[in-house]
């Protein structure tokens, strides 16, 4: 657990005087938050939550920069789940258990909040908002490649996730002697070299290499690894628990959805594989446009990229949607 202490004094080597990086307790779990910008009464406070990309990496070095340039329209809050990055470790981490805590934290924010969810973390959403506490504080809801939820794209995401479930006493210990770590290192220094070629010139300014290395170093750990496995043996159950708590129609939302699934067709040439990824992409296509449909404030944006990363590359487009909200629930 890393204590307050520890973090501001991160915070002052990183000379971010306007940072605030601390953990605080929901539901008796330390979890990891930063803040920034200024609070105003009259604006909603922008919760921002991290999902995984290929490498199931979920913590808050996804929000660095999209943090950094939010905040200055903003006052923003990310918080991260039980086991990644700075957040205490639990037994069985999973997108339900952090739904709970999300609940928690919403109800307890003086200000309405809208929620801005990155890939798998519409899952924790979405269960938090069948909660009618939750559902009234929440003004709306930002979805970015979010999970598609149904029979098809949940059996397509667990294929390997139920492989690592079924085997995950080998899967344990293979990665608890270390035979793991070398190809983690390898994953981590490819991510950040595929951060750096789609920052564009003009968002540079706006993150922070040196905090984004905190959190490398941590991804890289056995132990980082270990517990991040151990959430995606329970994915199936999040997605089934996600899938069985169908979004609120009166709750806005605003969906933004790159083509990034076409971008694993070109190396595939299994073509039941193949398959599979086109019924999926094509799935939530539909999905979306279909949410789109529930409410006045909704909408649903196509993102005309194969990158999935939106919160490096589609800074406008995101507040854009803030705004669409903002003025919507006037």
């Amino acid at each position: 657990m890393r204590s307050i202490l520890v973090l501001c004094l991160l915070v002052g080597a990183l000379g971010l005087d306007d940072l605030k990086s601390e953990t605080i307790n929901v539901d008796g779990v330390e979890l990891s938050i930063i803040k920034k910008g200024e609070n105003f009464s009259s604006k909603p406070t922008i919760v921002l939550l991290s999902g995984p990309t290929d490498n199931w990496h979920s913590d808050l070095a996804w929000w660095i920069l999209g943090q950094n340039f939010l905040s200055e329209h903003y006052y923003t809050i990310a918080i991260e789940r039980a086991n990644q990055g700075f957040s205490q470790k639990i037994e069985q981490p999973s997108y339900t258990d952090f739904a709970t805590r999300l609940s928690t934290f919403i109800k307890k924010q003086p200000n309405r909040v809208i929620v801005v969810a990155f890939a798998s973390s519409n899952l924790s959403v979405q269960i938090a908002l069948s909660d009618n506490e939750v559902k009234n504080k929440v003004q709306g809801v930002i979805f970015l490649d979010p999970d598609v939820l149904t029979e098809h794209s949940i059996q397509h995401y667990t294929q390997d996730t139920e492989n690592y479930r079924k085997n995950w006493q080998q899967l344990s210990e293979y990665i608890k002697s270390g035979k793991y770590q070398e190809r983690a290192a390898k994953k981590v220094e490819d991510e950040k070299a595929h951060l750096k070629v789609i920052i564009s010139k003009g968002f540079e300014k706006y993150m922070d290499w040196n905090f984004y290395e905190d959190y490398e170093n941590i991804r890289k750990s056995n132990e980082y690894q270990w517990n991040k496995f151990k959430e995606v043996t329970v994915y199936k159950d999040d997605l089934q628990n996600a899938y069985a708590n169908k979004f609120p129609k009166e709750t806005p939302l605003v969906i933004l959805d790159s083509d990034f699934e076409s971008g694993y067709l070109t190396n595939i040439k299994d073509e039941k594989v193949r398959a599979s990824i086109i019924k999926w992409r094509d799935q939530g296509k539909q999905q979306f446009f279909e949410l789109a449909k529930l409410n006045k404030c909704n909408a649903y944006w196509p993102v005309d990229s194969q990158e999935h990363l939106l919160t490096f590359t589609e800074l406008d487009k995101i507040k854009r949607a803030i705004e669409r909200i903002e003025k919507c629930q006037q």
